[in-house]
C-alpha cells in the first residue's frame, strides 16, 4: 500500500486557512502573526533609515541646533564715536537708553499666545501683530534674529518686563545708546543723524558686523563717515537655560569703539553767522552763509537757514514730516551744497580772469558804457535787444570789478554787440562822443573789439572749481552748470547767441553755482590759484584721543595763470570794498582792509536766471576775503529776494564776527581812506595804495 505524502507546512497553513474561511472562523492566528512581524521588520528599516540619516548624514547640522538651544552667540553693538567743533567743544555724544525685544526661539508653541498678549497689554499693541510676528520669525531662516517690540520703553515698561520674566521667556531689556546733538538745530545740516537700519540695508551690511537693532547715519557727517564713527561689533558666547536667560559667560570679545571727529567748525563763529543771517533775512525764504580757510579748505562755518533741530528724528510724528517738507524755506535742504542758484555779478571775477588770460584786455584797457548795450538780433537785425547796466561811464577791469559794470564785461566775454549795418546811423551828437572816445584809445560802440569768448568763460569757471562737486565731506552735494553751446543745442535746439555770452559773462542765463562753490573759487583768488577740496572733518581720534586719520589739505586744482592776473583780479575786489559796490561791508568793519565783490541775480519763478530784457526778483550775493593784504578767509553770503549791497552789510558783520574771535582785528592795518565818488585822481590815489599793500 502506497503511502500518502505528508503535506508541507504551507501547504497546511493554507488549508486550515481554507477550512477557517468555510466555516467563517476569520483570519487564522498564524497568518496575524506574519502580517504583524513583516510590519515590525518595516517599522525598524524605516527606524533605521531615519537613525542614519538623523545621526550620521545630518548629525553636524543637528548638533550645532542641540548646541544653540544652549550656547548662544550675541552680537554686542559697538560705542559711536563723539563729535567735537575746532575747539574741543563736545557737539555729539552718547545717551544711554534701553529697548525691549523678543527672540522667538525661547517661546515655545504653546507660550506664543500668552506672551503676546501680555506683551500687547503692556505696550497698547495689537496681541494678533506680535504673535503673527513671533510665528514668521520662527518658522524664519533665524529664529534667534530679536524682534523689536520697543525702541522708547518708559522706565515703568522697563521696571514692569524685568519682573514679569518668568511669564515672559524670550523677552529681554537691551541697554542700547542713542545720539544726543547738543547744537542740533545750528549744526543740523553738518551733522546729520542717524536712523534705524531698514531690512534691506541690514541684509547689505551684515556681513560687515551691522546688527538688526543698529541705527544708521542718514545725512551729514553721521553718513559721510559711518563706518568710521560706527566702530566694530563685539561678540558674547554664552550658555543660556529654556527661557533664554544667561546662565555663564563662555567667552568675550569686547567690540571696538567708533573713531571720533574733530570738525573744522568753530561753534561760536557758527553761532554768531546765524544769527546775522537771521537778522538780516527780511523778505528772503532761506539764506546761506560760508566762512572758509583760504590757505587749507577748512570750513569754519557753515550756515543756511531756515534749519531744524536733527533731535527731532528720535520721534518725529508723520505730521511733523510733512510740515517740514511743506515749509517754502525748505529747511530739510542745506541751501549750501545742496541748492543752485544763478551768481550774478559775482561771477564777474571768473570773466575778468578769462579776459586777462585769453588775451581779449590788458590791465589798461578801457571800455566806455552807456548804460545799456544794445544787441541787434543776428536773423532779424531789426530786433533790439537791451543789456542794461547799473552804471555808466569808462572803466578798467579794476574799476568794473568796483563799480560793477556789466556793459564792461560783456565786451570782455562777447566781444563789440552785433549791429546792423542797413540801420539808420546814430545822432550825431552821440557819434561825436563816441569818436572822441576811440580817439583816446577807449573801446566803445561798435568798433572792432574781440571778447573772450564763451568757450573761455567755460574753461576757466572750470579751472577755479565751477560745473563740478567741490568734493566736500557731506552728502548730497550739487555740481552747478556751466553751459557750453552744444549742451545749449541738445538741450533746447537752439545755437550759440551773443546774447548768451554776455548773460554769461554777468553770472545770468544758463549759469548756476553753489554758495560753496563761489566760497571755493573765492578762496583760489585769494590764496593764488590753488583749488581746495573743502573739508568739515579735521581729524579723527580714539577713545584715548589719539589722532588716528589726520587730514591733510586736498589740491583739486592749480590754476594755470599768470599771478599778475589773480593780482589785479583781487585789487579790483579791494577796490569794490573801499568806494564800489561793496561799501557797505567796509561799514561794517572799518579797521581791516578787506576784498569784495557783490552780486545782484535775477531768477524766474522757476529758480534759474533770466535774460535779455526780462525782469524778476533777486538774489543777493556778496564774496569777499581777508585781510586784502594776508588773506586768512574767504567768505560767500547768499540771500533769495535780496540785493548784492544788502548782503554785503551781513558779509562785514561776518567778518567783524570772525576778526574778533580770532583775534585777527587786534592786527590789522587800516585800510586807506576813500569815498564812494571817485575822481580821476583818487582812482589812481587809491590804486597805488591798494598796490603797495597787494601780495
Amino acid at each position: 500500500m502506497q503511502r500518502r505524502p505528508r503535506p508541507g507546512k504551507s501547504e497546511g497553513v493554507a488549508r486550515e486557512y481554507s477550512q477557517h474561511i468555510e466555516h467563517g472562523e476569520g483570519f487564522p492566528v498564524r497568518a496575524k502573526v506574519w502580517v504583524l512581524g513583516g510590519f515590525i521588520l518595516l517599522l525598524f528599516g524605516i527606524l533605521t533609515v531615519q537613525l542614519v540619516r538623523l545621526q550620521i548624514l545630518r548629525h553636524d547640522e543637528f548638533v550645532a541646533r542641540a548646541a544653540s538651544n544652549r550656547v548662544r552667540t550675541i552680537e554686542i553693538a559697538p560705542s559711536r564715536g563723539l563729535i567735537y567743533d575746532s575747539n574741543g567743544n563736545l557737539l555729539v555724544e552718547n545717551a544711554p537708553a534701553y529697548r525691549i525685544t523678543l527672540i522667538s526661539a525661547d517661546v515655545s508653541d504653546y507660550e506664543v499666545k500668552n506672551v503676546s498678549e501680555e506683551l500687547a497689554e503692556m505696550f497698547d499693541v495689537r496681541a494678533w501683530d506680535i504673535e503673527q510676528q513671533i510665528w514668521d520669525r520662527k518658522y524664519s531662516n533665524d529664529p534667534f534674529l530679536p524682534l523689536l517690540i520697543d525702541d522708547d520703553p518708559s522706565p515703568a515698561q522697563v521696571i514692569e518686563v524685568t519682573s514679569r520674566r518668568s511669564t515672559l521667556p524670550g523677552v529681554q531689556v537691551e541697554t542700547v545708546s542713542t545720539r544726543r546733538y547738543d547744537h542740533g538745530r545750528l549744526l543740523g545740516h553738518i551733522l546729520g543723524y542717524v536712523g534705524k537700519i531698514s531690512e534691506e540695508e541690514y541684509e547689505e551690511l551684515s556681513d560687515a558686523r551691522y546688527l538688526y537693532s543698529d541705527q544708521i547715519g542718514r545725512t551729514g557727517i553721521e553718513a559721510a563717515y559711518e563706518r568710521q564713527l560706527r566702530g566694530t561689533a563685539g561678540r558674547q558666547l554664552v550658555e543660556v537655560d529654556a527661557v533664554g536667560n544667561i546662565l555663564r559667560t563662555l567667552d568675550n570679545r569686547p567690540p571696538t569703539p567708533g573713531l571720533s571727529a574733530v570738525l573744522t567748525i568753530d561753534i561760536d563763529l557758527q553761532r554768531q553767522v546765524e544769527e546775522i543771517l537771521l537778522e538780516h533775512q527780511g523778505a528772503s525764504l532761506f539764506a546761506s552763509a560760508i566762512v572758509l580757510d583760504v590757505n587749507s579748505g577748512e570750513v569754519l562755518a557753515m550756515v543756511s537757514v531756515p534749519n531744524y533741530d536733527v533731535n527731532i528724528y528720535e520721534e518725529i510724528t508723520t505730521a511733523e514730516y510733512q510740515a517740514l517738507l511743506e515749509d517754502p524755506g525748505q529747511p530739510l535742504i542745506n541751501h549750501s551744497i545742496q541748492d543752485q542758484f544763478p551768481p550774478g555779478s559775482i561771477f564777474k571775477i571768473v570773466t575778468a580772469v578769462a579776459g586777462l588770460a585769453e588775451g581779449a584786455i590788458t590791465p589798461e584797457t578801457k571800455i566806455y558804457s552807456p548804460g545799456v548795450l544794445e544787441v541787434h538780433n543776428e536773423l532779424s537785425p531789426g530786433i533790439i535787444y537791451r543789456f542794461g547796466d547799473t552804471t555808466q561811464g569808462v572803466y578798467n577791469i579794476r574799476t568794473a570789478l568796483a563799480e560793477s559794470s556789466n556793459v564792461y564785461f560783456y565786451y570782455v566775454a562777447g566781444g563789440e554787440p552785433y549791429r546792423n549795418p542797413e540801420n539808420p546811423p546814430r545822432h550825431p551828437s552821440e557819434q561825436e562822443r563816441l569818436d572822441a572816445l576811440a580817439d583816446e584809445g577807449i573801446v566803445a560802440g561798435d568798433v572792432e573789439f574781440n571778447g573772450a569768448g564763451n568757450e573761455a568763460l567755460a574753461k576757466w569757471a572750470r579751472e577755479l572749481g565751477f560745473d563740478a562737486q567741490t568734493g566736500v565731506d557731506l552728502e548730497g552735494e550739487a555740481a552747478g552748470l556751466i553751459t557750453s553751446a552744444r549742451q545749449k543745442l541738445e538741450a533746447f535746439g537752439e545755437d550759440w547767441r551773443d546774447g548768451d555770452t554776455y548773460n554769461m559773462a554777468i553770472g545770468q542765463g544758463f549759469t548756476t553755482v553753489t554758495p560753496l562753490q563761489m566760497a571755493v573759487a573765492t578762496a583760489a583768488i585769494a590764496n593764488g590759484g590753488t583749488v581746495y577740496e573743502p573739508r568739515v572733518v579735521r581729524e579723527l581720534i580714539d577713545t584715548n584721543g589719539k589722532v588716528v586719520q589726520p587730514w591733510q589739505p586736498v589740491v583739486r586744482n592749480q590754476v594755470d595763470v599768470d599771478p599778475e592776473i589773480l593780482r589785479i583780479v583781487r585789487e579790483g575786489m579791494a577796490l569794490c570794498t573801499l568806494a564800489g559796490t561793496c561799501h557797505d561791508a567796509l561799514v561794517e568793519l572799518p579797521e581791516m582792509l578787506i576784498a569784495g565783490k557783490t552780486g545782484t541775480a535775477e531768477f524766474n519763478q522757476t529758480g534759474t536766471a533770466v535774460s535779455g530784457e526780462e525782469e524778476g526778483p533777486t538774489h543777493g550775493w556778496f564774496i569777499a576775503f581777508a585781510p586784502f593784504d594776508d588773506p586768512q578767509i574767504a567768505m560767500v553770503v547768499f540771500f533769495e529776494f535780496s540785493a548784492g549791497y544788502l548782503a554785503a552789510g551781513a558779509g562785514g558783520e561776518i567778518l567783524r564776527a570772525w576778526a574778533e574771535t580770532t583775534g585777527a582785528l587786534s592786527t590789522a592795518l587800516p585800510p586807506p581812506y576813500a569815498r564812494i565818488a571817485l575822481t580821476e585822481e583818487e582812482d589812481q590815489r587809491l590804486y597805488e595804495a591798494i598796490r603797495e599793500r597787494s601780495q
